[in-house]
């Protein structure tokens, strides 16, 4: 591996980490629960067409792209398991290509955050090649939901807006608010009323009475907050095999090096970083290193803002006559329309090795989150 990619792979595992390390008082990141459950599901899909002065079809163009994303994880203190998957199909005149990755884990824990791991991964890139990886190792470090704590603070912020608080409350109190969101069984209502009952009990409450502004921001925030948030870090050391299914079978013996951190740097915002290396252990020229940074964060009046960059370092790996280095970057800014469905616009940048310039596009796409 030649001192460039290592200096690479060193960099992005730094920045992944620096972070971790930054204390603060009390922070979304702070809640902890006895069991974490996500399930999110988003698509998004673009259609451009395209007919130009001639009487022929010569400057007709046609494409389409549809995009999907899935997590699931499930957390409690001894066990864990992950589904991540991101399918994605595109077309220009007739020309289809898809992409499709995705890995699924189960972890467990022998003591605090240390865990034994097994994962099978997979990665389909058109009809261009389809690898299957099988791994087993031990890691440390977990995951947790903290959407609840998010919706407190929000909450408390937005009552300090409406004047219907008259200062913000202890930290407890967050706590106690969280613990009531994050209950399962209650509907919202029922949590409404101990949300409203917890807040007066502070002696905060103009009146000890919420007024009708208060409940409505109350109510108001509990449907509308869709967004997930995931504080956590883990690193993994895995081995096991990879097979290269097409476009030839290749099998080899392979470890795998994981690094991962999530942290919301407040309520409206998440942050999230990891950097993948795999290595043929019979070849050690041969590696793949894959990073990713992205931040989303929310704005007033319904808009939301996400920007993501991806490094890419394929030495030898899927070629073994060929390294190509890829960056891309995108970003992105959503309304909501009507109910889950909501507009982007879209920039797209990408570079890799062979081009003679960056690609750049740019779209205007229609999304669902459908739970």
């Amino acid at each position: 591996m030649n001192r460039p990619i290592i200096r690479s792979l060193i960099a992005v595992v730094a920045l992944v980490f620096a972070l971790a390390v930054v204390g603060q008082a009390l922070s979304v990141c702070d809640y902890i629960t006895p069991e974490s459950r996500i399930a999110d599901l988003g698509i998004q899909g673009s259609f451009n067409w395209y007919d130009g002065p001639y009487a022929d079809d010569r400057s007709r163009t046609v494409s389409a792209s549809l995009l999907a994303d899935f997590i699931g994880l499930r957390t409690s203190a001894s066990f864990a398991q992950a589904l991540e998957a991101r399918g994605e199909i595109r077309g220009i005149d007739g020309d289809w290509a898809a992409n499709l990755n995705g890995s699924g884990s189960l972890r467990t824990f022998f003591a605090d955050d240390v865990f034994g791991v097994g994962d099978l991964g997979f990665d389909l890139a058109g009809r261009t090649g389809l690898e299957i990886d099988l791994t087993a190792g031990v890691g440390t470090g977990r995951f947790r939901d903290v959407t609840p704590l998010a919706q407190a603070i929000q909450i408390q912020n937005e009552l300090l807006d409406l004047g219907e608080l008259l200062a913000p409350v202890a930290d407890q109190t967050l706590l106690d608010l969280a613990q009531i969101l994050g209950e399962v069984g209650p509907d919202d209502d029922e949590k409404v009323i101990r949300l409203v009952e917890r807040l007066v009990a502070t002696d905060l409450v103009p009146g000890n009475d919420l007024g009708v502004r208060g409940l409505l921001a109350v109510e108001g925030l509990l449907e509308s907050s869709g967004e997930t948030r995931l504080c956590g870090h883990d690193m993994q050391a895995r081995v096991g095999v990879a097979a290269n299914v097409l476009p030839v079978f290749d099998l080899a013996a392979t470890g795998i090096l994981l690094a991962r951190y999530a942290a919301v740097p407040d309520p409206v915002s998440q942050f999230k970083a990891s950097a993948e290396a795999k290595v043929r252990l019979a070849d050690l020229d041969r590696t793949r290193i894959d990073s990713d940074l992205s931040y989303e964060r929310r704005l007033p009046d319904g808009w939301t803002a996400r920007a993501d960059y991806r490094l890419l370092i394929d030495r030898q790996w899927s070629d073994p006559a060929e390294t190509v280095i890829a960056h891309a970057f995108s970003g992105r800014l959503t309304t909501l329309i009507f109910g889950s469905v909501g507009l982007s616009l879209v920039g797209d940048a990408q570079y890799r090795t062979g081009d003679e310039e960056i690609t750049l596009l740019i779209s205007l796409l229609l999304e669902a989150d459908l739970y």
